[in-house]
Order: structure tokens, then C-alpha cells, then sequence
């Protein structure tokens, strides 16, 4: 399974600290289940990475352009 670290990474600086490091957490847990051989660890913490990881960039995306809109309306408003 995918460990999902360089997106946990990514998720964790540019959109959602809190929710990006338990990423990095659980792609950490997914590497070490891999190195000791353990496959159904491994993919439960590789579901629960890759379920943090895309809540992440949806919830940075949705606070970007609730920020974009908020300072759009208080200009021309």
C-alpha cells in the first residue's frame, strides 16, 4: 500500500496543520507496518493517511476560497 508521505507533507504545510501532521503520523505507522511485514496494518494506516490527507486539501481549498470570497465582498461591498 501507498504510505501517502510526500502528499501528508504537503497537506500539512500548505493547507491544514493539524489534520496534515496526524497524516504524517499514520504514513509513518504505514511505512513501519511495511518494514515489518505486517500488510493489514499497513493498509489500514495507508486508508486512514490517505483519508487525512484528502480531507486536508479539501478543507485548505474550501478555507482559500472562503477567504478569497470574504475579501472580495468587504472590497467592493
Amino acid at each position: 500500500p501507498k504510505d501517502y508521505m510526500v502528499e501528508s507533507v504537503l497537506v500539512t504545510v500548505f493547507c491544514c496543520l493539524l489534520t496534515g501532521v496526524i497524516a504524517l503520523i499514520y504514513s509513518h505507522e504505514t511505512r513501519a507496518a511495511l518494514g515489518r511485514g505486517d500488510m493489514v496494518q499497513a493498509n489500514m494506516a495507508s486508508k486512514k493517511a490517505q483519508l487525512l490527507v484528502l480531507f486536508s486539501l479539501l478543507f485548505g481549498l474550501f478555507a482559500s476560497v472562503s477567504w478569497v470570497i470574504y475579501v472580495l465582498v468587504v472590497l467592493y461591498l
